[in-house]
């Protein structure tokens, strides 16, 4: 009698104890995804889910178990069980009857989810990382328990810094664009032989005063140069009166000589034919004809002298020809100088002002905007991997993968085109801004 009464205590204290590791499994089971809101044994296992499998009686058999990335649970004695795409309930009963199969006879076994698979957030957050799944999740919630939108401390030091760096990069090829053009204004004006030049005036009042100070550097390069051109051609001409005078009196003076001589040449012929009659002196003809012959070298002497002035003259003039050439070539070259480095600058400087944009896009904007963002989600269900845009309302499955990225200008423009195309809602699609569309790549 009393071991029948022992027999039906236990089977009472067996069935309590069934019953209450059943209501416990109820208990702490709990809804894991907006289709299943009001049924957690809907939900279908995945890698990555951890289930407390509980076996009455074999603590061997029991435990926190994680299903690996083939889907499978490893339980002793029994190996790998595929439980990969089943309910909890599905999964109960696939290790009752793995157990049933000549390990346990009749074994009560107890599943339930004790952790589901993690959400991961990346990019524009402040803490990026593996986060726990909890019902209800948005991507609002895990993008604050990311530390909200932003970039990490120590990036956005980095990133403040590297903006500074390109920012002051723009200024100082702005800067020497703005130098180059009044210095290619003021070349330009020498090259045309005018006496002044005024460039165009700043466009922009903040930048007047750099400009000034441009403008008045440069017109006193011009100023100067004019004035050391100017110097050196009027030394040059200067000298030509100088030579001019010298020739004119010394054609003056061959001029008088040649008078002497023909009147020399005149009475040598006269007294030539008193010698020949006898009523000259052959000593005097002979003092006639070497006055005749020194006024010849004389001539001869002079003629010379104005030939070298002459040619004087001449090389004064090249060298005046010369001055001005060289001047000019100079303007050339460094005319030439200027426009090649004003192309350079065409080329650099846009693409400096494009790092310094997606800089500041980066920093988050200085002038207190809200930067435009864009929000993916990549999910897997039933053996696919889908890709969809999303807002910070869009509900979370467990494992989904939140990539948050910020929207450059150049991106706002582009994707602003295609905002029609996307098959979100309306009110989405004001709240998420440019969307793309979805795409589903099979795993």
């Amino acid at each position: 009698m009393a071991a029948v009464f022992g027999r039906r205590r236990a089977s009472v204290l067996h069935r309590f104890v069934r019953a209450a590791v059943l209501l416990g499994a109820l208990v702490f089971s709990f809804p894991v995804s907006a289709e299943a809101a009001g049924d957690s044994r809907a939900y279908r296992l995945a890698p990555g889910d951890r289930i407390a499998v509980m076996v009455f009686g074999q603590a061997e058999l029991s435990g926190d178990i994680l299903v690996d990335g083939a889907g499978n649970i490893l339980l002793p004695f029994i190996g790998p069980i595929e439980v990969k795409g089943l309910t909890v309930h599905e999964c109960e009963e696939r290790i009752h009857d793995q157990l049933a199969n000549g390990i346990l006879k009749q074994p009560s076994v107890s599943v339930r989810l004790s952790e589901l698979r993690p959400l991961y957030v990346l990019g524009d957050v402040r803490v990026s990382g593996v986060y726990p799944f909890r019902y209800g999740s948005t991507v609002k919630s895990i993008v604050a328990a990311a530390g909200g939108f932003g970039l990490a401390e120590p990036l956005q030091g980095v990133t403040i810094s590297d903006f500074l760096l390109a920012d002051e990069r723009v200024r100082q090829l702005s800067l020497q664009k703005r130098s180059l053009l009044v210095r290619r204004a003021r070349i330009e004006a020498q090259r045309d032989g005018m006496n002044a030049f005024s460039p165009s005036a700043a466009q922009n009042p903040a930048e007047e005063a750099d400009f000034a100070e441009m403008v008045a550097i440069e017109k006193d390069t011009f100023d100067s140069q004019l004035a050391m051109l100017q110097n050196q051609l009027d030394l040059l001409r200067s000298q030509k009166p100088r030579i001019q005078s010298e020739i004119e009196a010394l054609n003056a003076l061959i001029t008088t000589n040649k008078r002497q001589l023909e009147y020399i040449k005149e009475h040598a012929e006269q007294y030539s034919k008193l010698v020949k009659q006898g009523l000259g002196l052959a000593n005097a003809e002979l003092q006639f004809r070497i006055t005749e012959a020194n006024y010849e070298n004389e001539l001869w002497k002079l003629t010379a002298q104005v030939s070298r002035l002459q040619m004087d003259a001449g090389d004064l003039d090249l060298k005046i020809h010369e001055t001005e050439a060289s001047f000019k070539k100079q303007i050339v070259a460094e005319l030439h100088d200027v426009r090649e480095r004003l192309r350079e600058l065409d080329v650099t400087l846009p693409s400096a002002r494009k790092v310094r944009a997606v800089k500041l896009q980066q920093v988050g904007g200085f002038a207190g905007a809200e930067a435009a963002r864009s929000i993916s989600v990549t999910r897997a269900r039933d053996g696919e991997t889908t890709v969809f845009q999303a807002t910070e309302t869009t509900s979370l499955d467990p494992g989904d993968v939140i990539d948050v990225k910020r929207l450059l200008l150049h991106q706002m423009q582009d994707q602003s085109t295609s905002a029609g195309q996307s098959g979100f809602p309306p009110d989405q699609m004001r709240a998420a801004g440019p969307q793309e569309p979805v795409a589903s790549v099979s795993r």
